[in-house]
């Protein structure tokens, strides 16, 4: 898949996040050791690293599932790094779990029951949730079990429902994975879509070239820190990423 063209130009002034000299650890075991990293409005950014290396423990001390051992956590320039899950995600911080977790119930209620919980007013409920539909290819779909869909048709819900919230950073945990290459390339494109409404996007996959198709940047994890960032070229030139990661991997 060939990136496509952007629409946003992300200014590199001001991060949506940041995460600055972050450490974790679980019973005396260092996980992570003073993470930095930065997200900008409507940038994509990929995470990658390998198994253990840490990923899904950054996207739960970002979140507030894990409290932080060192570090500062920003979220638009405002310190978040004690607040509680539901006022990060009130403040426009949104995750993507890499597992199947949708309602048992339509896509069109998978949609509507969360416009109740955070926007105010029946039709305007409805009116997103229409708007939705149509704009991640779900409206045939409508009247569907969640539970009844494929596992592309249920990224896309996934995908659709993150966006209810008006989020300023979406966190997608593996959303490629175990999917169809032609599936793929179409959730790839549902992905670039977010940077037209204005948010920053970090995405992990193990599937290297499926993630650097789609992001400006990436971040290499390994040893319980950042090794390598920058562009996808760049980050594939430095030794210890392939060291640690890509091995003989070629772009």
């Amino acid at each position: 898949m060939k990136k496509s063209f952007r629409i946003i130009k992300f200014k590199k002034n001001k991060p949506v996040l940041q995460v600055k000299n972050l450490s974790k650890s679980f019973e005396g075991r260092p996980i992570l050791k003073k993470i930095n990293l930065d997200l900008y409005a409507g940038e994509i950014v990929g995470l990658i690293g390998p198994n253990g290396s840490g990923k899904s423990t950054l996207y739960g001390a970002v979140i507030g599932q894990y409290k932080v051992d060192t570090g500062n956590i920003f979220l638009s320039q405002k310190e978040i790094t004690s607040m509680p899950i539901h006022l990060r995600a009130k403040m426009g911080l949104s995750y993507l779990s890499q597992y199947r977790s949708v309602f048992n119930m339509t896509v069109y209620d998978n949609l509507l029951a969360i416009c109740q919980i955070s926007v105010k007013g029946s039709e305007k409920q409805k009116m997103i949730v229409e708007k939705l539909l149509n704009e991640f290819n779900l409206q045939h779909l409508r009247n569907i079990d969640a539970n009844s869909l494929s596992g592309g048709e249920v990224r896309r819900l996934q995908i659709a429902r993150t966006l209810i919230n008006n989020p300023k950073v979406i966190l997608l945990d593996e959303p490629m994975a175990a999917l169809d290459p032609i599936v793929v390339q179409d959730i790839q494109k549902f992905i670039l879509k977010l940077q037209s409404y204005g948010c920053g996007v970090i995405v992990t996959d193990h599937q290297v070239q499926n993630l650097f198709e789609i992001v400006d940047r990436a971040y290499v994890i390994g040893e319980q820190t950042i090794v390598a960032s920058g562009k996808p070229k760049d980050v594939l030139k430095s030794n210890k990423a392939r060291e640690l990661y890509f091995g003989s991997f070629e772009n």
